[in-house]
């Protein structure tokens, strides 16, 4: 089974490497996930700031997909998963998250660990 996570985890990278606007490098992903749904947010490392970026076709169903591969009992609730260079990183948080505090809430703290105070630059909302 863990030769079959990591070849989902190296299609998630494939996936973020379509998003060729912006070098793979640098690519930041927090995933909060359940049965049947998923919630994504995808930032670009720019240096001086942080670029949030619209999932990309394929990605949600990637998720799902690596989400349901775990045993109901060692599903995760949420991952992190980091490009640097060439590789990436994947944590996972196995326990339950607090239903008091917001996903947003929650990815910014973490984007805060890992990036500082970099300012986090939306797109226009449409």
């Amino acid at each position: 089974m863990a030769n079959e996570i990591g070849a989902m985890l190296n299609d998630i990278g494939n996936i973020l490497a379509r998003d060729s606007a912006y070098p793979l490098d640098g690519t930041f992903l927090y995933v909060e996930a359940g049965r049947g749904w998923v919630d994504m947010s995808i930032f670009k490392d720019l240096g001086d700031h942080l670029l949030y970026r619209d999932p990309m076709d394929g990605l949600s169903s990637a998720l799902l997909s690596l989400w349901d591969t775990e045993e109901p009992a060692k599903r995760w609730f949420a991952m992190q998963y980091r490009i640097e260079g060439s590789k990436f990183d994947v944590s996972f948080t196995y326990e339950p998250l607090d239903p008091e505090t917001s996903t947003i809430d929650r990815c910014d703290v973490i984007l805060r660990q890992h990036y500082g105070n970099k300012q986090v630059v939306y797109p226009p909302l449409e």
